[in-house]
């Protein structure tokens, strides 16, 4: 990717991202993937190194919880328009930590967002079973 095209994701990013969720953020171009690194405000709690790096922690989990949504919609956008995954990732007071918008993927008619994929693996419907694993029947056939 070259310079032009790194600009126009940096720039598509920066114009994308709702108001609020970063103090500042990177965003770096990986392989064949799009890292957005978001620093979150800074906390006012803890008294402990231990205490201060366990609450910048759970922040960052809250922060992954509260956009889940927002932000796979997103990275489906920049995804279909860049043709590159989408990482996510935030840091607080030390602590950094990734993670992806639903697990990564394409948005593209045969490649779906990682979380369907998880979905389809019956993890999320009644009665499913994971594919390529064999099934059972108990009763016999009649034909």
């Amino acid at each position: 990717m070259d310079e032009k095209e790194f600009g126009t994701v940096k720039g598509w990013f920066a114009g994308r991202l709702p108001d609020g969720w970063f103090t500042g953020v990177e965003v770096t171009i990986e392989d064949d993937q799009i890292v957005v690194l978001g620093a979150l405000p800074e906390l006012k709690v803890g008294s402990t190194p231990e205490e201060k790096e366990g609450a910048a922690a759970g922040r960052i989990a809250r922060f992954r919880e509260e956009t889940r949504g927002e932000r796979i919609g997103i990275a489906q956008e920049a995804e279909e328009r860049f043709h590159k995954y989408v990482t996510w990732g935030a840091k607080l007071g030390g602590v950094t930590k990734r993670f992806n918008a639903g697990g990564g993927g394409r948005s593209s008619g045969d490649r779906k967002v990682m979380i369907g994929r998880w979905w389809r693996r019956g993890r999320g419907r009644h009665g499913a079973a994971t594919p390529g694993t064999p099934t059972t029947t108990t009763g016999s056939q009649v034909f």
